[in-house]
């Protein structure tokens, strides 16, 4: 549902199944992204000094962590509910949630940009 919110098509959904890293449809800071938040997902994020090395190239200290961190946010709610069990909530029911929240792309790009920049002021 969030995809969909941020704008992701039904092309680029299909490509994150397959590889995404031949697909033209992502730029090279989105494979960055893609890239990192498979290794820390599957856990090669320690072994894979490939995958870090880019992955700093392409973005500085404050998108790292901030990255990473929703990173392993996502990836602990995901072991939770796999642990527990949890019967997640049906496709409609998000839907409708979506609409009622309003989560838009520029919404998010503003509060990654305020965050940044605060890091940037603190860190010259």
């Amino acid at each position: 549902m969030l995809g969909q919110a941020l704008g992701l098509t039904d092309e680029e959904f299909e490509a994150l199944q397959g590889d995404f890293r031949a697909s033209l449809l992502f730029n090279e800071r989105e494979k960055g992204v893609l890239a990192w938040s498979e290794a820390m997902t599957l856990n090669t994020a320690k072994r894979d000094k490939a995958v870090w090395e880019e992955f700093r190239r392409l973005f500085n200290d404050a998108e790292i962590v901030e990255i990473s961190l929703a990173c392993a946010m996502f990836n602990m709610i995901n072991r939770l509910n796999d642990s527990f069990w949890t019967d997640l909530e049906p496709e409609e029911y998000n839907r409708r949630q979506h609409k009622a929240v309003g989560v838009t792309a520029r919404a998010l790009e503003d509060y990654a940009c305020r965050i940044c920049s605060s890091a940037e002021k603190r860190d010259p």
